[in-house]
C-alpha cells in the first residue's frame, strides 16, 4: 500500500500541478475503501439533506483503499476524502498537500482478529510467534511490533505472512493463518465467513496505542479557496455522525438503500462497532470531529518513530488545521 501510494501520488501530483476545481457547491468526497456499513454516517448526511442544507451537492466516491483516497485528495480528483492519518504520516512528503480539518475515528480501529476456537488471541503475549496475515508493503505490522515493544514483548517473533487483503478473512476462516490484520468493524464479515466460530479482536487502543485514525482530509489549495464550503461540509458530516449513532436502524436502512449489494445485518452490526472508535470522553464533551493538539502531535510522533517514512517527514502542526469544526459542538447526546 505504502509503496503504491508514494509512487502514484508523486507521479500524478507532478503531472497535474495545481488542481483545477469545479464549482465549490459540487464536492466529491472519497471514502477510504469500497462502501461498507462503517460508512453509513456519510450517506446519512447525504440522504437526510444535511449537505444540501449547507448549499453543497456531495458525491460519495468509493475507493480501492487508503492509498487511493490520499491520492484522490492530493491530485484534486476528490478534494475532500476520508483519510487515515497514520497512512498520511507514513506517506511523508508525497501527501504534504493534505490538510486534516476534523477527526472521524478518535481511536485507531486496528485489530489482530483471530477465532475462537482457534488461536483466540486475547492477550498481547500471544502475539509472540503468531502467524499473522498482513502485507509486507503495509506499515501495520510495524505498528503491531511497536505495540509489542510497548508491552515488553519480543517484536521479532511476530511472523508476518504476506497475504492479499481479499484473501485474509477466507484464510483465517480456513485455519491457514492464526490472525489477520483488520479493522474492528470487520468482525461481522469475519463471523459470516466462519459462522461456527467467534471472531476475537485484540484491539490496539486497549494495548496503549493512543493515536488518531480516519479523518476528514482536504486538498490544501481547495481549502484555501473554499473555506466556507469546507466548514459547511464538516458541519453536515458531523450531523450525519450524530444522527447515525442516535438512529442506527434508520441509518442501516439508508445505507442499504444507497448500496443495495450490502447485507443489512452486517451494516447494522458495523454501525454498533463504530461507537468504540468514534465516541470517547473528548467527543462527549467537545463534539464529533474534535481534535486535541497533543494527541495529533502524539500520532505523528508515534508514526515517525516506529514506521518507515517515505520522503520527508510531516509535522502535525502543518497538517492539522483548526477553525473548521462547527461553532456549536455536535455531541452524541444531541445537547
Amino acid at each position: 500500500m505504502l509503496r503504491s501510494l508514494t509512487g502514484v501520488v508523486a507521479v500524478l501530483a507532478a503531472a497535474v500541478g495545481t488542481p483545477a476545481f469545479a464549482d465549490e457547491a459540487k464536492v466529491t468526497f472519497m471514502l477510504d475503501f469500497i462502501s461498507l456499513g462503517r460508512h453509513a454516517p456519510w450517506y446519512v448526511a447525504q440522504q437526510k439533506g444535511f449537505f444540501a442544507e449547507e448549499g453543497l451537492e456531495v458525491e460519495i466516491l468509493p475507493s480501492k483503499g487508503t492509498a487511493d483516497a490520499i491520492r484522490g485528495v492530493v491530485t484534486g480528483l476528490a478534494p475532500i476524502g476520508l483519510v487515515d492519518v497514520p497512512s498520511l504520516v507514513a506517506a511523508g512528503s508525497a501527501a504534504g498537500d493534505v490538510r486534516i480539518v476534523a477527526v472521524a475515528y478518535q481511536e485507531a480501529p486496528y485489530c489482530v482478529y483471530s477465532l475462537n476456537p482457534g488461536a483466540n488471541v486475547t492477550q498481547p503475549k500471544q502475539l509472540e510467534g503468531l502467524k499473522f496475515g498482513s502485507s509486507s508493503a503495509s506499515f501495520l505490522p510495524q505498528i503491531w511490533r511497536a505495540i509489542m515493544r510497548m508491552n515488553d514483548l519480543d517484536s521479532s517473533t511476530l511472523e508476518v505472512v504476506n497475504v492479499d487483503a481479499a484473501a485474509r478473512v477466507p484464510m483465517l476462516a480456513a485455519g491457514q493463518i492464526e490472525g489477520v490484520d483488520q479493522f474492528l468493524m470487520s468482525g461481522p464479515a469475519i463471523k459470516r465467513a466462519a459462522p461456527d466460530k467467534e471472531p476475537v479482536c485484540l484491539f490496539a487502543p486497549d494495548l496503549g496505542l493512543d493515536i488518531y485514525s480516519n479523518s476528514i482530509g482536504v486538498n490544501r489549495q481547495f481549502l484555501d479557496a473554499n473555506p466556507t464550503a469546507v466548514k459547511g461540509f464538516v458541519r453536515a458530516a458531523m450531523r450525519g455522525w450524530q444522527y447515525t449513532m442516535a438512529h442506527r436502524d434508520e441509518a442501516a436502512d439508508i445505507m442499504v438503500k444507497a448500496v443495495p449489494s450490502l447485507d443489512r445485518g452486517i451494516v447494522r452490526d458495523e454501525i454498533d462497532l463504530l461507537e468504540k472508535v468514534v465516541i470517547n470522553d473528548d467527543v462527549k464533551t467537545n463534539g464529533f470531529g474534535h481534535v486535541l493538539p497533543e494527541k495529533a502531535a502524539a500520532t505523528f510522533d508515534f508514526m515517525n518513530k516506529n514506521v518507515d517514512i517515505v520522503g520527508d517527514k510531516l509535522d502535525a502542526k502543518s497538517i492539522f488545521v483548526a477553525g473548521y469544526l462547527p461553532d456549536a459542538p455536535i455531541r452524541p447526546d444531541g445537547k
